[in-house]
């Protein structure tokens, strides 16, 4: 990001998160980083922060929801990955986990599935332990459980 030493004023600062928050739902942290760039004095933050908030344009919760549903419908991601990100936007608690937890079982099994599949497809492996191997690793980096890999890696029929 290219920061800026303009100053801007507390209403016109307003005014563009505002329409920022509009646009698609954010976090705090992506607030505050845009507020950096704008050149905001860090003594109004808290309240710009606030008024959003109050004025539901800002929700935590809302946008929870929203990420962790687009990060699984759209880019395919494990748990352990959702909640990575999330982590790295400062967000945690049970709200996380409550959203986790919505996931269905047999959506993300199928999604599992459908990786697999898709990956298996890519790969030019002839010997059945190392295409295993590198599913395994595949699956592990787009964030799902361990366990739920194994499980699912011995049901899937990997002979192609």
């Amino acid at each position: 990001m290219n920061f800026s030493t303009k100053k801007i004023a507390y209403q016109k600062a307003l005014e563009k998160a505002m329409r920022y928050c509009v646009y698609q739902e954010r976090c705090i942290l992506d607030v505050e980083n845009r507020l950096l760039a704008w050149g905001l004095p860090k003594a109004e933050w808290d309240k710009l922060i606030d008024t959003l908030v109050e004025q539901d344009f800002l929700n935590e919760n809302r946008y929870i929801e929203d990420y962790v549903r687009g990060k699984f419908l759209i880019k395919k991601w494990g748990k352990n990955k959702i909640k990575a990100g999330l982590l790295q936007k400062k967000i945690r608690g049970s709200e996380v986990d409550k959203n986790l937890m919505a996931i269905d079982e047999n959506e993300y099994k199928k999604t599992i599935h459908y990786l697999i599949e898709k990956k298996k497809a890519l790969l030019n492996q002839k010997d059945d332990i190392e295409l295993r191997d590198k599913l395994y690793r595949y699956l592990l980096s787009k964030g799902y459980e361990s366990e739920i890999i194994v499980s699912e890696l011995k049901i899937t029929n990997l002979s192609q």
